[in-house]
């Protein structure tokens, strides 16, 4: 099969740099999505979250590491790409330098988190994975752009190109989304190219789609159920709401939470960040509703 194939996309969103650009709290810089920029050795950091914004679908990413302890909470085995879980349940001893995703259920953590990395990292990507419902429609679109290549012809008729880029840069000692290393050289991306993708999605339950209350509390408990923008399970509020302006860790096939069917090879991954400046729901039915996203490769 093609390797880039779409199957059931899944959204890995930085919870600790959203409640940071909102102003909930202060956070550490290696708490930011970015990794290219290699953040030294520290202590434990504590870092203050609101109860009920992990749920179930919890996860955090070390990105642009060199091996050693990786600290955060008990992990689970629902994610795990590099992310061998030691003998302690909170502690990973990845195989490979580069990087390592585990998932985690937060439904128990009450009002802070805590990691811990042995040795440089690039970035800690705490936070919640959504699945879509299911696959997009069938007039999707993946495209390679090279944004950062321009070409001029000079006086004399020839062609020259100049490239300011043409792929993430590297993360310490290893490419970005990459594993292992080479008689201690590191291993760098050679693919080039910037991804992006354009995706619609129909017949998609409200319930899917809209918080049951788009509020941060619901004491009057006026709905069947107690969802807020903090612990709801839609799209709106696991992603939209927490990625506006804000780059998120994007996998085309996730599997949709279907053991064996997603795609977890290391070139499955990307840095992304939506690539529209508005959210558009076509109501199709009295509760069906349909969207289309723009989802862009950020470094």
């Amino acid at each position: 099969m093609a390797y880039q194939n779409v199957g059931t996309p899944r959204f890995y969103v930085n919870i600790l740099e959203y409640l940071g650009a909102i102003g909930y709290t202060e956070i550490e810089d290696v708490y930011r999505t970015n990794p290219t920029s290699i953040k030294p050795v520290t202590e434990v950091i504590t870092t203050t979250v609101p109860e009920g914004i992990f749920g179930e679908k919890s996860f955090v990413a070390f990105l642009g590491h060199s091996g050693g302890q990786l600290n955060c909470t008990e992990y689970s085995s629902d994610i795990s790409v590099n992310a061998n879980i030691g003998s302690e349940l909170d502690s990973l001893d990845p195989e490979h330098e580069g990087f390592s995703i585990a998932s985690f259920n937060g439904i128990d953590i009450e009002g802070e988190i805590q990691t811990y990395h042995e040795n440089e990292i690039g970035s800690i990507v705490v936070g919640s994975y959504y699945d879509m419902p299911h696959s997009p429609d069938l007039n999707l679109k993946l495209s390679y752009e090279y944004d950062g290549v321009k070409t001029v012809q000079s006086k004399g008729g020839a062609t020259l190109s100049n490239a300011s880029y043409t792929k993430p840069a590297d993360w310490g000692n290893t490419g970005a989304w990459q594993l292992g290393d080479i008689d201690g050289q590191g291993i760098s991306n050679i693919r080039s190219g910037r991804r992006s993708w354009s995706l619609s999605f129909s017949f998609l339950n409200d319930t899917d789609v809209f918080p049951v209350n788009a509020t941060t509390s619901n004491p009057l408990n006026t709905s069947p159920t107690d969802d807020t923008l903090l612990n709801g399970t839609d799209f709106f509020t696991q992603v939209w709401n927490r990625t506006v302006g804000l780059p998120f860790i994007f996998q085309p096939n996730g599997g949709g939470g279907v053991a064996g069917e997603g795609n977890f090879n290391p070139d499955q991954f990307c840095i992304a960040r939506f690539d529209q400046s508005s959210l558009q729901l076509t109501q199709t039915s009295p509760n069906l509703y349909s969207i289309s996203l723009k989802i862009r490769e950020s470094w």
